[in-house]
């Protein structure tokens, strides 16, 4: 992997300091959610790091790789970030990882949550590193596919975050947002990171970085396996009386497109 192994692994360890420098912060608030603050923003200070060590390329790939980390790293953290401040609360998903490690989470968070996170952070940026710091090539339709995933991916992610945080607003406290896209699909905003990681995966190959797929790989294993769907499947489940039955009937990431026919059907007509 040559530089990118490099410079991946010296901005893994400072995206890791960042990360870590939060967790005092965690402790005084008593918040450990305060680290996915730094989840995308992190990645973000990685690419364009890359971009800017690498001469500022202006090949496609690295432009595409860039700019795309960019804003998906930049909106999430804003996004984040704006919802904490909102709730003033810790995360359900961290709370109830906080009464599984308890007594001790306090110091207990450092390794299982804010240096884990750090490491796991690096692994998944890297494939967009590689991007930016591999050679300059001609773009083949891979690229242009691969584009257009990551950019149907945001706006997946975009549209789910405005729908849940409307709802939210208007909804009294505990109902279950079931609109939207999630009339559809019960996880929509993991269902367009997904596709963004896969789009600049494809992007990645196109540049002739084959192990690029890998990142795309371990990020939607920790969504759809581990820190993403199952812990918000087991909240959700627990504490809204209603989500049994949605469960039941909605998909967690892929829509039944005979439902998505008929809802669009009766759309227009």
């Amino acid at each position: 992997m040559g530089d990118a192994a490099i410079i991946g692994t010296g901005w893994g360890m400072a995206a890791a300091g960042f990360t870590l420098a939060l967790w005092p912060l965690s402790v005084l608030r008593r918040d450990a959610s305060v680290v996915d603050f730094w989840w995308g923003p992190g990645m973000a200070l990685m690419a364009l790091t890359a971009w800017t060590l690498s001469g500022f390329p202006t090949g496609l790939h690295a432009l595409a790789a860039t700019a795309l980390t960019a804003v998906w790293g930049l909106r999430l953290g804003l996004v984040l970030g704006a919802r904490r401040m909102r709730e003033g609360r810790e995360d359900p998903r961290y709370a109830d990882l906080r009464r599984a490690w308890d007594p001790g989470f306090w110091w207990k968070s450092l390794f299982v949550v804010f240096t884990l996170q750090a490491l796991l952070q690096g692994l998944v940026a890297l494939g967009a590193v590689a991007t930016i710091l591999a050679p300059a090539g001609p773009a083949g339709p891979l690229a242009g596919l691969g584009i257009a995933a990551a950019l149907a991916g945001l706006a997946v992610e975009g549209a789910a975050d405005r729908q849940l945080d409307r709802f939210k607003a208007r909804a009294p406290e505990g109902a279950l947002c079931r609109e939207g896209l999630r009339a559809h699909v019960r996880f929509p905003h993991y269902a367009g990171e997904m596709l963004f990681w896969a789009g600049l995966a494809a992007l990645a190959v196109d540049a002739g970085v084959w192990w690029a797929p890998l990142s795309a790989l371990l990020i939607s294993a920790l969504l759809v396996k581990v820190s993403g769907a199952p812990p918000l499947d087991e909240h959700l489940a627990r504490t809204r009386a209603d989500y049994a039955a949605w469960r039941a009937e909605t998909p967690a990431f892929l829509p039944d497109l005979r439902r998505l026919g008929a809802a669009a059907r009766r759309a227009g007509s």
